[in-house]
C-alpha cells in the first residue's frame, strides 16, 4: 500500500492540477520568494518534462514597500537561476491612495502588472493553498459578500487573456511547510504578513487558530461550503445569461430598463451583478445594488440618474441603463491647438485624426493659414451641417442623434479662426465642407467607447 506523504501530496497536487486544462503554451509563476510559491516553483522546475513543451517562467513583483524589497527581488532571482526557470522581475508602484487599503492597492497593482504579462494560451499560476482559500472565505463573509464571494478562489479561472490556476488550492499549510524543509527550501519571511493591522493577517494569526482547535478539520469542511458556493454561482450565471438574452436578444450594449423592471427584484440584482462583471467591472455591494434599483430603475422618464462605485459608473439615459469607467471631469474652458496633419490625444476624451478625402471633410482650402483650435461645449453653441438650410443648437442635433449627456461634453469642437467647422466626426459646418473634387480632411474621433448607445457606437 502506497503511503501518502506531505512530499508526495504537494506534488500529486500540482500535476493532477494543472492537467486539467492541456493546451497550455507557457506558465507564469507569481513568485514573491515565500515559502509557498517557492515550493510550487520548485515542484514545476522538477517537473518540467510532464508538461511536454511548455514553458515555465517566474514572475516577481516588487511592490516597494519593505526596506527590504531589492533583497527579496536578488533573492528570486538567484533562486530561478539555481532552478533554470526564466526570470521576470516588474517594479510597481503599490502606494495606497487616500482612503484605499494597502491590501487591496498592492493587489490591484500586482495583478495589472500580470495581466500585460499573460497572453493567448498562458497561464497565470498563484501558490494559494487550502488555508488561504479559508481566510478569503471569512474575509468575504465579514464583507457581507454572496454567494460568489463566499466561493472564494476557484483553482481555475479565465485571466485576461489566457487562464489563472491555483494548483496548491487543496493543500495545508503544514504540508507544504513539510515538502519546503524536507527539500532544504530557503524563502523569505515578509515581515508584514505578521501584521495583524491587515485583515488578512489578523483572520491568519488571531482567529483561525482558535477555530481550529474547536473545529480541527476546519480547512477541508470551509473548502467544502465554498465549492457548495461556487455551484450556486454556476447556476446563478446561468439564469442571468438566460435572462440577459431574453432582455437583450440583440446584444445591444445598454440595458433597457423596462424589460428589467419585469423580472424579481431578487433577479433584477443578480442580472445587474453579471451584465456588470461581464464589462470586467468591479462587482457592486448590496447598498450600491439597492441604489441601481431604486434611483436607476425607478427614475422618471426624463431623469439623468447616475450610480457610481470604485472604478465603474451606470447611468440612465431614454429608458436605457449604460455602464463605463468612471468618468473624468472634462474642462469646458479647455482650448487645444491641432495641426490637422498629425493625430492628437486628448487626456480622458480619446484621439482625433483626419484622413485625406475628395468632396468629404473640411475643405483643406479653408485651412491653409488658418488657426485650429479643438475646444468642448460651454453651452449655447450651434452649427449649419453641411446639407441642411439653417443652423441648429448643437443640444438639439444631440438629441436627434440619441447621444447621451456625458458624452455631448466629450465630443471635440473643431474651430477655424474662431469658427466652428466640425463637431467631432459628426457634423461638419456647411460653410467649411469641401466642394465635389475638392481636396479635405475627413475627420476621425476615437473615444474609447466611453458610452455604450447604439446610437453611437459609430463613434467609438
Amino acid at each position: 500500500m502506497a503511503v501518502t506523504t506531505p512530499h508526495s501530496k504537494v506534488i500529486q497536487s500540482v500535476l493532477s492540477g494543472l492537467n486539467q486544462a492541456p493546451g497550455i503554451k507557457r506558465y507564469w509563476l507569481a513568485y514573491s520568494g515565500g515559502i509557498d510559491s517557492h515550493v510550487l516553483l520548485h515542484v514545476l522546475a522538477n517537473h518540467q518534462h510532464v508538461f511536454g513543451d511548455a514553458e515555465f517562467h517566474a514572475v516577481h513583483i516588487n511592490h516597494a514597500l519593505s526596506p527590504h524589497a531589492e533583497q527579496w527581488a536578488e533573492h528570486c532571482r538567484l533562486i530561478c537561476g539555481r532552478l533554470q526557470i526564466p526570470y521576470t522581475g516588474i517594479d510597481v508602484d503599490a502606494t495606497p491612495r487616500a482612503g484605499e487599503s494597502p491590501e487591496a492597492r498592492a493587489r490591484e497593482v500586482r495583478y495589472e502588472a500580470m495581466k500585460r504579462l499573460i497572453k493567448t494560451g498562458d497561464c497565470l499560476l498563484t501558490a494559494h493553498h487550502q488555508d488561504d482559500q479559508v481566510e478569503t472565505l471569512l474575509l468575504q463573509l465579514m464583507r457581507g459578500s454572496g454567494p460568489k464571494g463566499l466561493a472564494a478562489m476557484p483553482q481555475w479561472t479565465r485571466f485576461h487573456a489566457g487562464h489563472l490556476a491555483r494548483p496548491l488550492i487543496h493543500v495545508r499549510r503544514e504540508d507544504i511547510h513539510a515538502y519546503a524543509v524536507a527539500s532544504n527550501l530557503k524563502w523569505i519571511t515578509d515581515e508584514s504578513n505578521l501584521n495583524i493591522r491587515f485583515d488578512r493577517n489578523f483572520i491568519r494569526h488571531e482567529i483561525v487558530p482558535r477555530l481550529l482547535q474547536r473545529w480541527p478539520s476546519l480547512a477541508q469542511t470551509v473548502s467544502r461550503s465554498a465549492r457548495y458556493c461556487a455551484e450556486t454561482v454556476e447556476i446563478l450565471d446561468h439564469d442571468a445569461r438566460q435572462a440577459l438574452r431574453e432582455i437583450n436578444p440583440d446584444g445591444l450594449p445598454y440595458l433597457p430598463v423596462g424589460k428589467l423592471l419585469q423580472l424579481s427584484k431578487a433577479r433584477q440584482h443578480n442580472v445587474l451583478r453579471y451584465w456588470i462583471h461581464g464589462h470586467g467591472m468591479n462587482t457592486p455591494n448590496s447598498h450600491h445594488l439597492e441604489q441601481l434599483v431604486a434611483q436607476l430603475l425607478h427614475a422618471a422618464q426624463d431623469a439623468l440618474p447616475k450610480v457610481s462605485w470604485e472604478g465603474c459608473e451606470i447611468r440612465r439615459y431614454r429608458d436605457q441603463l449604460h455602464i463605463m469607467p468612471t468618468l473624468a471631469a472634462i474642462e469646458s474652458d479647455k482650448t487645444v491647438r491641432w495641426n490637422i496633419a498629425n493625430p492628437m490625444v486628448i487626456d480622458g476624451i480619446g484621439r482625433l485624426s483626419a484622413r485625406p478625402g475628395a468632396g468629404e471633410g473640411i475643405g483643406k482650402k479653408y485651412i491653409a493659414g488658418a488657426n485650429l483650435h479643438v475646444r468642448f461645449r460651454r453651452g449655447g453653441e450651434s452649427i449649419q451641417p453641411a446639407g441642411r438650410p439653417q443652423h441648429h443648437a448643437l443640444k438639439k442635433l444631440f438629441q436627434e442623434k440619441g447621444i447621451p449627456p456625458w458624452i455631448r461634453d466629450r465630443i471635440p469642437l473643431i474651430y477655424i479662426n474662431d469658427h466652428l467647422a466640425a463637431v467631432g466626426d459628426l457634423f461638419i459646418s456647411q460653410q467649411f465642407h469641401a466642394d465635389e473634387g475638392e481636396d479635405g480632411y475627413i475627420i476621425q474621433w476615437e473615444s474609447g467607447c466611453l458610452a455604450a448607445s447604439a446610437q453611437v457606437t459609430d463613434l467609438c
